[in-house]
């Protein structure tokens, strides 16, 4: 390996040490403590590999992984934008979408070239959901975040019309996540009731 190779590895490291720092929920007023985007993305690898176990899928479950590792490279860069931000429309899918786009070109930059392509493509499957394994981890992603907040408790819930629905569309476009989905929704409602809030029939996956 050439020395400049090395030292690209280095510099990507610099650069993919940000995530540590990178906050999510951020206009989650009621959630005290927030976590990284490096936290996440390890407990998102961590349940792909345990749910392409229980599940028994017949997915490239490696290839999953990587994704999972991958799929938030550019917030080391573009920074974390909040759900509730889109949901409520002070910003728009597509302003994020270009945003991380010219992140990921300035990590092609700087990461070593063998691994800069393979990145930026377990990237650009992830968003484009094209393949089982990004099906597969994008709908793991929503009930991921959904469950970080459910373990937080109901003193960090914020917009109900949100929370309960969130992972529904991803979910339902790999089916084999639909189990993991419906237990989430039973621990969710004693969580809503805690706060006062009405579990409405539209949050139940067989609505």
């Amino acid at each position: 390996m050439a020395k400049n190779e090395i030292e690209k590895i280095f510099d990507f490291l610099k650069i993919t040490e940000k995530l540590k720092q990178t906050k999510r929920w951020l206009n989650t007023k009621t959630m005290k403590k927030k976590e990284s985007t490096a936290d996440h993305s390890w407990s998102l690898a961590l349940l792909t590999l345990v749910a392409a176990n229980e599940l028994s899928l017949k997915i490239d479950s490696d290839k999953a992984i990587k994704i999972a590792l991958a799929h938030d490279l550019v917030e080391a860069i573009a920074g974390d934008t909040d759900q509730s931000l889109i949901f409520t429309g002070k910003k728009t899918a597509e302003d994020k979408n270009k945003e991380e786009i010219k992140a990921m070109k300035k990590i092609k930059q700087i990461a070593p070239e063998k691994s800069a392509k393979e990145l930026s493509e377990l990237w650009r499957e992830y968003e484009e959901a094209e393949t089982p394994e990004a099906r597969f981890v994008k709908a793991l992603d929503k009930i991921e975040g959904i469950n970080h907040m459910l373990c937080k408790g109901h003193d960090s819930f914020d917009i109900p019309e949100l929370i309960a629905p969130f992972p529904r569309k991803a979910v339902l476009n790999f089916p084999a996540t639909i189990p993991l989905y419906e237990e989430l929704l039973v621990r969710l409602k004693p969580e809503f009731e805690k706060n006062g809030w009405e579990w409405k029939k539209e949050y139940d996956i067989n609505s």
